[in-house]
């Protein structure tokens, strides 16, 4: 018989550093159209994850190795979904996979994207973290140096508490002040904008990320200051 303990202990055998479950009922708050339901109607629960993502890439003003870890991170991910569904399945649970991308939802005028689910909305409602005014997931324990995946799946689990803890001090607005593309408001992020400033191509063709000052000003960065 699947229980929680044991899809977490399959979910950090298949690589996850974090693991959290919510049951769909907590997404009744969710838009319509991306609740669990509305993509697997048979879910019962949802599974949340985080690979860690390495700190020492913000030690230099290359964009490069950052760009590097933001794509191995989310390999990383995509290879811990495809584990544990497999794993699941071998245990008699249907799992549906809610990868980050590719996005489904598209406004081009507003380069604004959605995934079949928001990932920082699942792990915060499956007690990962706290959402901050960088709009960033950020755990008590990791700060927002995660990398998040999840999967719908059709047993009903014992859900983990929602975070009660929180990070931003009401006066704390440096990722606000300090965004170079001023698209953070404290409550959402302005995609077009981010995206703007925050991608560029090089000569040969390779695409980098050259700003995250969000995630990097932090000062909850690495985990929860006391």
């Amino acid at each position: 018989m699947i229980n929680a303990q044991k899809v977490k202990s399959m979910a950090v055998d298949a690589g996850a550093d974090l693991v959290g479950i919510a049951s769909v009922q907590r997404f009744d708050v969710a838009p319509e159209g991306f609740r669990p339901k509305d993509i697997f109607l048979g879910a019962q629960s949802v599974i949340a994850y985080a690979k860690r993502f390495p700190d020492g890439v913000f030690s230099t003003e290359s964009p490069v190795p950052y760009t590097f870890a933001s794509s191995v991170t989310l390999q990383e991910v995509f290879r811990v979904t495809y584990g544990l569904i497999m794993r699941l399945e071998d245990q008699g649970v249907t799992a549906m996979p809610i990868p980050s991308e590719p996005y489904e939802h598209w406004v081009e005028e507003k380069r604004e994207g959605r995934g079949l689910m928001s990932l920082k909305h699942i792990g915060n409602l499956a007690g990962l973290g706290v959402i901050g005014k960088n709009t960033l997931l950020t755990n008590d324990q990791y700060g927002n140096l995660i990398t998040l995946g999840a999967i719908l799946v059709d047993t009903a689990l014992q859900e983990d508490p929602i975070a009660e803890y929180s990070f931003c001090r009401d006066d704390c607005e440096i990722c606000l002040r300090n965004c170079p593309a001023g698209a953070l408001d404290g409550m959402t992020v302005d995609q077009k904008t981010c995206r703007e400033r925050s991608q560029s191509v090089t000569k040969k063709g390779y695409s980098l990320y050259t700003r995250n000052l969000c995630r990097k000003i932090c000062p909850n960065r690495t985990g929860i200051v006391k």
